[in-house]
């Protein structure tokens, strides 16, 4: 495990003011202030814990992104993927950059990482199919659910700082989301080859599995009904968190109202099959369930 730094320890570079270039939000600016004494240790600790988890998550999303990027190269895809995927690899430096200096600024330890679980085999018979399940999976699934969980997470968050750095991830989130269902359907185009067609028909039946990835990813095995009955968030100080039970709700309605529709849309109809097998249950069961944890 290798712990991750915002800086080259060489005094001041270029590179990172190249970086800090990279690093600022897109729209308005974090202050990067915080009054320890004003909070627990227990209260800094868990808030440090929360964000340095986020700051190797974002790094591994930035490893997926990059790696991606050159593997749509291989592909000669048009020149302006290129261009959005420069943009969310940045993203991807800004968001790892924001977790980390929260982490500091509440008294953790930097994030660590294990190189060898960046490498990412491309997987599939051709690059082709796996380009196009990677995509569904990070992007139409991962980014998309990521969008929503942040947004609750902005709601939740009364401490300053915390807020402004969930409003900068916010902004971008919910453009990668965008940006990847635009590319899903026109990957799910496909030729018209048999070969697609039967590439098409793999990815389908590794939904279940994709499925059930994130479900376990978000702690979401207790389901929806056990989700919508706890409470969202923990109340003042709240340093842009959800509870366990905040981001399961989260990952149940995403999946329900944004991801399996979008995947029915551009020509994955087995999603609601799949959907069904790892205990996704349908609007009018979810209608009659308790509603303390609803909203998008």
């Amino acid at each position: 495990m290798i712990p991750l730094r915002r800086a080259t320890d060489a005094g001041a570079l270029e590179l990172a003011s190249e970086h800090g270039k990279i690093a600022a939000p897109r729209r308005g600016t974090i202050t990067w202030k915080l009054d320890a004494a004003t909070f627990t240790p227990a209260q800094l600790a868990a808030a440090a814990a929360a964000w340095r988890a986020r700051a190797a998550q974002e790094y591994h999303s930035l490893a997926l992104f990059t790696q991606l990027s050159g593997q749509l190269h291989q592909l000669v895809s048009p020149l302006d993927w290129a261009g959005a995927f420069a943009r969310m690899i940045a993203d991807e430096v800004r968001h790892t950059d924001i977790a980390l200096r929260m982490t500091e600024l509440c008294g953790g330890t930097p994030a660590d990482v294990d190189p060898a679980a960046l490498h990412l085999p491309v997987t599939g018979k051709t690059l082709r199919a796996h380009v196009r399940a990677t995509v569904i999976a990070a992007f139409c699934i991962g980014e998309t659910l990521s969008g929503r969980m942040f947004r609750r997470c902005l709601r939740a968050a009364t401490v300053p700082v915390a807020k402004g750095a969930v409003r900068a991830i916010v902004d971008d989130e919910t453009f990668h989301g965008r940006l990847g269902w635009e590319l899903g359907a026109l990957l799910m185009r496909g030729d018209g080859s048999a070969a697609c067609r039967r590439e098409r028909d793999v990815l389908a039946g590794q939904l279940p599995e994709i499925f059930a990835h994130y479900r376990d990813m978000c702690g979401a095995r207790r389901g929806e009904a056990w989700a919508t009955a706890q409470r969202e968030a923990d109340g003042a100080p709240n340093f842009g968190t959800l509870t366990d039970a905040g981001y399961a709700c989260a990952f149940w309605q995403g999946m329900r109202e944004d991801v399996v529709p979008g995947l029915v849309a551009i020509g994955l109809p087995e999603a609601s099959a799949a959907f069904a097998a790892i205990g996704g249950v349908t609007p009018s069961r979810v209608a009659a369930a308790p509603r303390r944890a609803r909203g998008s």
